[in-house]
């Protein structure tokens, strides 16, 4: 339904986009009384037009929202409320503001063969912000795209938008625009009801993401850091292959070991190959690559096992198996292991079990009082989930964020056949984009926020991790 209204509220811009110089040019150049000269030039000019402003939409509204995408984005609060003042923009007439005062070279038509300009041509309409702007809805669709961040419906829009950019075009050139021309031309009326049809669609689209289901606003907070741990305003950040650092009301701190956690009034890190608690003592911990800390305990990973000890005392092997970080808060000890993920009590020997879900991996949790975050992955979606510290199925938690798979299905269809709806008309999950491989791993937990590390794979480049933070 969201995606549909979208569309359509595109669409609805690409046409109004129509009545402007640069479309009045398109059905002059086109037309086979014009510089076509014949119909069947006409013909191609008015295919290649259309190729050309379905390319440009693509471009334009599917990088806006791969920009989205990479920035974290996710607010639909934020596009409807975008999608809200624009509507009231169409609905009064306003003036468009900002304005783009450029209009196709006009210089094209007469140097190039008219199929080339008329492709030309097309990009450039479809592009949206290359000449005038007839509607806020162009901005307005622009700010739904990077405050959405999905590629797929950055796609979506941008076919709709050159779509309602060609069809006038390619209707009108034909008959060399005939009546219908001289009507866009001289009668303003038909441009506002056309901003008001923009209006209303785009009304809809606000209606549409207010409705959607609440989604919590994400934003970058590191760059080439992973591995986050909160304890109250202090932030602790792994760098891969560095020392890590330490950020809060003092500012930014760098830590002498990499793997930094803070936990209660604690700080640990791991120096080589050993595991250090400031002010309380240095454990051997051969091979560890993760570690959490708390007022009363330390406990890290080694290897395929979790080890574990009292501040001050001897360590001992608390489970061995495919293990992933740990998180500790004052005796408990929470933990991920073969894609379930379990709690044990250091000073009871209590070991429960959390979360658990069939074809689903569990990973990377982390605790704040009585609530549990943590990573669920499958193979249609990677999601933040947040919800009580006790047993309970993973359907009954909360979804913060939601993130394609790390796996790119096929297409659906064979090629050359029609894209096909699903497995009986099941629809298809979505795709990360072509060369994208993101992984979500490990998640910190404050009073309102949970943060996640998010690992980007692209061909030939090394794994680059980032923070996003998600407000609760």
């Amino acid at each position: 339904m969201l995606t549909a209204v979208i569309v359509i509220a595109a669409l609805a811009a690409g046409v109004t986009g129509a009545w402007s110089p640069c479309g009045f040019s398109m059905v002059e150049t086109l037309a086979p009384a014009g510089y076509a000269g014949r119909l069947r030039t006409t013909a191609v000019a008015c295919a290649t037009f259309a190729a050309g402003a379905l390319a440009g939409g693509i471009v334009t509204f599917g990088g806006l929202a791969l920009l989205g995408g990479a920035l974290g984005a996710g607010a639909p609060a934020v596009a409807a409320a975008v999608a809200l003042a624009a509507a009231i923009g169409e609905a009064r007439g306003a003036r468009i503001v900002p304005q783009v005062r450029r209009q196709v070279p006009e210089s094209w038509r007469r140097v190039m063969p008219v199929p080339l300009a008329a492709g030309l041509y097309g990009v450039l309409l479809g592009l949206g912000f290359t000449t005038f702007i007839l509607s806020f809805a162009v901005w307005a669709l622009a700010g739904i795209a990077v405050a959405l961040g999905d590629p797929a419906l950055g796609v979506a829009i941008g076919v709709a938008f050159g779509a309602g950019r060609a069809v006038p075009v390619i209707a009108l050139a034909p008959v060399g625009g005939g009546r219908w021309h001289a009507a866009m031309a001289e009668r303003p009326r038909i441009l506002r009801s056309l901003r008001i049809v923009d209006a209303v669609a785009l009304a809809g689209c606000a209606a549409a993401l207010f409705a959607a289901p609440a989604s919590a606003a994400v934003t970058v907070t590191a760059i080439g850091f992973s591995d986050p741990s909160v304890s109250g305003a202090t932030l602790a950040l792994h760098r891969p292959g560095a020392a890590g650092e330490l950020r809060g009301p003092a500012g930014v701190q760098p830590t002498l070991g990499n793997h930094p956690v803070v936990g209660g009034s604690r700080r640990a890190w791991i120096e080589g190959q050993v595991v250090v608690v400031p002010g309380v003592m240095a454990y051997d911990a051969p091979g560890a690559d993760a570690v959490a800390v708390s007022d009363t305990h330390v406990a890290w990973r080694a290897g395929a096992a979790l080890y574990e000890a009292p501040l001050g005392a001897p360590p001992q092997l608390v489970v061995s198996g495919a293990v992933g970080r740990p998180a500790l808060a004052g005796p408990l000890l929470v933990f991920e292991i073969d894609g379930r993920i379990e709690s044990y009590n250091l000073a009871t020997g209590v070991r429960t079990m959390l979360r658990r879900e069939a074809r689903a991996e569990l990973r990377g949790p982390s605790i704040l009082g009585d609530r549990l975050a943590y990573v669920k992955a499958t193979y249609r979606r990677q999601q933040v989930m947040i919800g009580p510290l006790r047993p309970q199925r993973p359907a009954s938690d909360t979804t913060l964020y939601g993130t394609t798979p790390s796996a790119r299905r096929d297409s659906g269809h064979e090629p050359g056949r029609f894209p096909a709806r699903g497995h009986i008309n099941k629809p298809l999950w979505d795709r990360p984009p072509a060369g994208v491989t993101d992984t979500l791993t490990t998640t910190a937990t404050s009073l309102d926020a949970v943060y996640v590390t998010r690992v980007r794979k692209r061909p030939g480049q090394a794994p680059a991790p980032v923070i996003l933070r998600i407000d609760r």
